[in-house]
């Protein structure tokens, strides 16, 4: 493991040596039992290693001191624990694998390349998930989210109304010490103007086993909302606007969302295919992660290959920013749905701070056609894109033990 580590760190460009680091340090962190002090966990590593190396790596003694989640230290193969933290940290070490292969072979995922991200990414990843949705929820978990109209408009003016409001004082307090420039925070403003996704959203709520249902049905909502309400934020937040090509985008949510959750709805009837996805359900919800993990993967192929033509300075101080704001969001919307389950609250998070790339990169084309800065205007949403990936991908599997734990307690 540090072999192959050292050689992507080695092999990944500079700017991205950062967030390989902060993916290593967390995955780590999570393999190690969440009881032990951190200097007792280091100061017992070497002990652990050390018995691993005398028995051939074939077993690790239980006197070690270490233990990974969901397994016993005491006369376990070392196989079998790392499978078991491979089970059950599926997702988390997928997320952490797709980075640095994408770092290393960033022409397999381009537009283009052996993958084809055009075809599977923008079509076959989305309809898979949402088909998955389908063939796994229930028609009445469906119609029951539906009703929860106060959680899809908290959702909704958080996404549309708080983030937009936040934004606008940031940028403006930035702007008047002179941190940023007056075309930076035209971009975040326009980002966070913006609806949430329509995909990752769903798939990220699904990966830490909150309320699926809830996180459709927002999808669907936010982004027929964002027809008519972004066009209006951007121009009260920056005094231009433009339109976005509403039958596009109501054709692409039925062709991609409604249509494959409806087929798997109705094959839902058939008796037998009822009983076989609720038998699978656990491998279906792997084949929906490892759906998302290619559009990680092909998102930050396309971001280590093209660049985004701007300073590695710049680059760094917007990724910190759209980093940090991004999480201070999330933290938000966290304590803000306090009064919902656990499951609710997952699907709140993740569906009120998300901000779509899809409609917002040609609406930025539209708004500011013809600036010399447009890949500056366009940069807040383009790293938007890959961070909201990563650091929701980050916080999945806690949220999922949280789920869970809370499910058994009620």
């Amino acid at each position: 493991f540090i072999s192959v580590a050292t050689g992507i760190f080695v092999l990944m460009p500079c700017c991205a040596r950062p967030i390989l680091l902060l993916n290593y340090w967390l995955a780590i962190s999570l393999a190690l039992h969440p009881s032990s002090a951190p200097f007792h966990t280091v100061q017992n590593i070497r002990p652990a290693l050390g018995t691993c190396f005398r028995n051939g790596f074939t077993s690790c003694s239980g006197r070690s001191g270490i233990q990974l989640r969901g397994g016993s230290s005491t006369g376990d193969s070392l196989v079998s624990i790392v499978l078991r933290f491979l089970d059950k940290r599926f997702f988390l070490v997928g997320v952490v694998s797709t980075i640095g292969l994408a770092a290393l072979v960033p022409q397999l995922g381009v537009q283009g390349g052996l993958l084809r991200p055009e075809l599977t990414v923008t079509w076959g990843a989305p309809c898979g998930i949402f088909l998955i949705s389908g063939l796994t929820l229930p028609t009445s978990q469906l119609t029951a989210a539906a009703m929860k109209l106060r959680t899809h408009a908290a959702i909704q003016v958080f996404n549309l109304g708080i983030i937009p409001g936040v934004m606008l004082l940031l940028c403006s307090g930035l702007m008047r010490v002179g941190l940023i420039s007056r075309a930076t925070r035209d971009g975040l403003l326009v980002m966070a103007a913006l609806p949430t996704t329509v995909n990752m959203c769903v798939a990220l709520t699904r990966s830490a086993k909150g309320s699926e249902a809830i996180a459709i049905f927002n999808a669907v909502l936010g982004n027929l909302l964002g027809i008519a309400v972004s066009p209006l934020l951007i121009l009260y937040l920056i005094g231009r606007t433009g339109a976005i090509p509403m039958a596009s985008v109501v054709v692409s949510l039925l062709q991609k969302v409604l249509v494959p959750l409806v087929a798997g709805q109705c094959a839902r009837t058939v008796a037998v295919v009822a009983r076989m996805a609720g038998d699978h359900k656990t491998e279906l919800s792997r084949i929906s992660e490892s759906l998302l993990l290619l559009t990680i993967f092909c998102t930050f192929c396309k971001t280590f290959s093209t660049g985004f033509g701007l300073p590695a300075s710049t680059i760094a101080a917007l990724t910190l920013l759209v980093s940090l704001s991004h999480i201070s969001f999330l933290a938000l919307a966290w304590a803000i749905s306090r009064p919902l389950c656990p499951a609710e609250r997952v699907a709140f998070m993740y569906s009120a701070t998300h901000k779509t790339l899809a409609l917002g990169l040609p609406m930025l084309q539209i708004v500011f056609y013809g600036r010399a800065d447009l890949a500056l205007l366009c940069t807040p949403l383009l790293l938007q894109h890959p961070l909201q990936l990563l650091i929701g991908s980050l916080f999945a599997p806690r949220l999922a033990t949280l789920v869970e734990e809370m499910d058994e307690k009620m």
